[in-house]
């Protein structure tokens, strides 16, 4: 499977600027393209400003509000696809957005995935969030709009499954998923953290299930208790601290990517104070090694067990 990313983003040159050399850092071999979705006014200058690390720079230049092209970016991802994703060389792509932070190789990062699975972080069935989430709690216009999507795709498509709905932060979509979702009629109708894992259904697309990429649900009962440790995927409008981000680079098994983030990382500052917390680390577990060295040799030669 060949794994591309697809860089999405639309404002703060100088934080895409950060992420790509943080994301090339860690992958220097993979294909990177980019998808500006910003005003078209601003598209050259982006473009001049990123496209050493770019393989590929494309603008979206419909005339769209910054609400639909939130609420609808699927349909932006679907606009790339057609237009320049689709002559490209990849097999699935990972969109990393502007405010995301990645620390790892992909290939590592998503060595569970297989050719034409599609992954969603938070994926689980709507009647899981009925009572909370916001894009289908009850008795919103939000809520109608989600009815006459069901409904929609009930009629049109004999959909007759549990609707699935995600946390569209970490997601890897696949060329066979796009190659169909960028047919679907209506496609304005629906939100995409539930239209996308829906169509995948519809589609028969295989879902890629067990993987570490899981995020935080802020509006979920109880949410309050999770430990930040555990918050460091969200949608929330906060940045995940600094020191959460310390803590799981720190950490063997901890998150690599982190959203959102909306300043510059301080790369080459952390990295030196992580090389001196390094060292200092090493230099006790030598004196602590030489001094249990020690001990034991004077039980060795004297038959008495040193005292603490």
């Amino acid at each position: 499977m060949k794994l591309a990313a697809l860089f999405w983003f639309y404002k703060e040159v100088d934080i895409c600027v950060n992420r790509l050399r943080i994301l090339r850092k860690h992958n220097p071999d993979i294909q990177v393209f980019g998808l500006f979705g910003g005003n078209p006014d601003q598209a050259s200058a982006f473009q001049d400003r990123l496209s050493p690390y770019l393989n590929d720079f494309y603008a979206f230049t419909q005339d769209k509000s910054p609400h639909w092209k939130w609420y609808h970016g699927d349909q932006m991802i679907v606009d790339w696809y057609r237009q320049r994703g689709v002559s490209l060389s990849w097999d699935t792509i990972f969109v990393a957005q502007w405010d995301m932070l990645v620390f790892d190789r992909l290939d590592r990062l998503f060595s569970m995935l297989k050719k034409d699975e599609l992954l969603l972080s938070g994926l689980r069935p709507v009647k899981e969030v009925d009572p909370w989430w916001y894009y289908v709690r009850p008795g919103s216009t939000e809520r109608d709009e989600y009815e006459r999507f069901i409904a929609y795709i009930r009629e049109k498509h004999g959909y007759d499954d549990e609707p699935l709905c995600c946390e569209f932060i970490v997601s890897c979509l696949p060329r066979s998923f796009l190659d169909k979702y960028q047919a679907i009629p209506e496609p304005e109708l629906g939100f995409l953290e539930y239209k996308i894992p829906t169509y995948a259904q519809i589609f028969s697309t295989p879902l890629r299930r067990d993987h570490p990429h899981q995020p935080w649900w802020g509006d979920a009962p109880g949410a309050d208790t999770v430990p930040h440790l555990a918050r460091a995927l969200n949608s929330e409008t906060k940045n995940v601290p600094l020191r959460i981000i310390e803590a799981h680079r720190l950490w063997p098994l901890g998150c690599r990517i982190f959203h959102p983030v909306f300043d510059v990382y301080p790369e080459e500052w952390m990295d030196r104070l992580r090389l001196i917390g390094s060292e200092i680390l090493q230099d006790e577990i030598k004196k602590r090694w030489w001094r249990w060295h020690h001990k034991r040799q004077i039980e060795k030669d004297t038959g008495i067990p040193p005292q603490p």
